[in-house]
């Protein structure tokens, strides 16, 4: 179960960093951040909706509306949407330190007040780890010339993703909830409430060709496909080991930068590399030493 929840998770950043070099495209179109978001999670929401149907696991009770609109709200309209704000006043190499950090220090501090799964000292040895590794690789990052204003919408961000990853980990765990209950209608009520802003907020987008295949792979693929990954992934991962693996996608992005762009790295940003990856695998190497370390099984 931990293989199989580990290869899934991997898989899905891979298709979360594709995403990430579409997303400058689509912007290069003149669509808005939120405008964007709203529409991919919307076509990402009806195609879930719409495959499944009115089918639902037996085994599992249906999930409570508020909680429906609570992760909707966090893990899309909170986690996602001010995410894409954010990198609106930072630079790429700026929005993706700050993810990488506050995302894997906050799930780990509501990991210890809603989950205790990690509460051994050398989880917080693993952490320091990947922030080390994360930080030689994009250092310098002109921290003097980071806007205050894309912190706080980055920090907001992260608070927003530590929730929704701890409070799903729970409601998988305990409560043995059906993924597709808690991928597709909080989505969709993330998704109205980002479309909304975005449509109020921003231009209307003028829809090209290459948008339209953009949104395609953003609703599908990315989105209904890789939520769903995603959220199946965290039956077997802890919430510090899942926001652990989600770290990869800088190396992904990376190496993405490498084979689109010709990007090249210098012996420093090798050797973060191979500290982040590192950092990773510890993470994911624990011995069973009571009841919250082993994964629940299936």
């Amino acid at each position: 179960m931990k293989y199989k929840a580990l290869v899934m998770a991997v898989v899905t950043t891979l298709l979360w960093s594709g995403s990430y070099i579409l997303n400058k495209l689509a912007f290069q179109d003149g669509i808005g951040p939120l405008t964007l978001s709203g529409l991919r999670y919307l076509l990402a929401a009806l195609l879930l909706l719409c495959l499944r149907g009115g089918k639902a696991r037996k085994t599992a009770g249906p999930l409570p509306l508020r909680l429906i609109l609570l992760l909707g709200l966090l893990g899309y309209a909170v986690a996602q949407g001010l995410q894409y704000v954010g990198q609106s006043y930072l630079t790429p190499t700026q929005s993706s330190l700050c993810l990488s950090v506050g995302n894997t220090a906050l799930v780990m501090l509501a990991d210890r007040f809603l989950l205790r799964e990690n509460q051994r000292p050398r989880d917080f040895a693993k952490l320091l780890l990947l922030v080390f590794g994360t930080a030689l690789y994009y250092y310098p990052f002109g921290a003097a010339a980071l806007s205050p204003y894309g912190l706080l919408f980055m920090g907001l961000s992260s608070v927003g993703y530590a929730v929704h990853l701890t409070l799903t980990r729970r409601l998988l765990t305990e409560q043995r909830a059906d993924v597709h209950a808690l991928v597709a209608r909080p989505m969709l009520v993330g998704a109205v409430v980002l479309l909304g802003a975005g449509l109020w907020l921003e231009s209307a987008p003028k829809l090209t060709g290459r948008l339209l295949l953009i949104l395609v792979y953003l609703g599908g693929v990315s989105g209904a496909l890789g939520f769903t990954l995603w959220t199946a992934s965290q039956r077997g991962l802890t919430a510090f080991e899942s926001s652990s693996v989600n770290n990869l996608m800088l190396i992904e992005i990376a190496l993405m930068d490498f084979l689109f762009f010709g990007r090249t790295f210098g012996p420093r940003r090798i050797v973060a590399i191979l500290i982040v990856f590192g950092a990773v695998v510890w993470i994911q190497y624990r011995k069973p030493s009571g009841k919250h370390d082993a994964a629940p099984a299936e």
